[in-house]
């Protein structure tokens, strides 16, 4: 889970996370008139951490909302500043890799078919 912080300058309120390092995202939205709605999503374990961060910066706060999905809203072409690496290692041949899909287990797709074919082979 996050929260989705709308502030009124929103790159003195970003600056200020990367000041206190705080991950966070930039969410943009286009609205029918042209204009664009853009908010600050960040994880809720670190959400006063940065409440306080954007108060230190003399940045209004307008609204909070809870936002859901925090890797995959960062993944999304609206969004920028944050891309997540998870490290894993191959089910088949045990090399270490990241990658930005949480729940990935091989290193490539001729781990995945190879790792499939000895299973296959061991069953028979």
């Amino acid at each position: 889970m996050a929260k989705k912080i709308i502030v009124d300058e929103i790159k003195r309120a970003s600056n200020a996370l990367k000041d206190f390092q705080i991950d966070h995202i930039i969410a943009s939205y286009a609205k029918a008139d042209g204009t664009k709605d853009e908010s600050i999503i960040v994880l809720n374990r670190l959400y006063e951490d940065a409440k306080v961060a954007i108060q230190t910066a003399n940045v209004k706060i307008l609204k909070t909302r809870s936002a859901r999905h925090y890797e995959k809203l960062s993944l999304n072409k609206h969004c920028t500043t944050w891309e997540p690496s998870f490290e894993h290692t191959c089910k088949h041949c045990g090399k270490k890799f990241t990658s930005s899909i949480k729940e990935q287990v091989w290193c490539s797709s001729a781990c995945k078919w190879a790792y499939r074919k000895e299973l296959k082979l061991k069953a028979v």
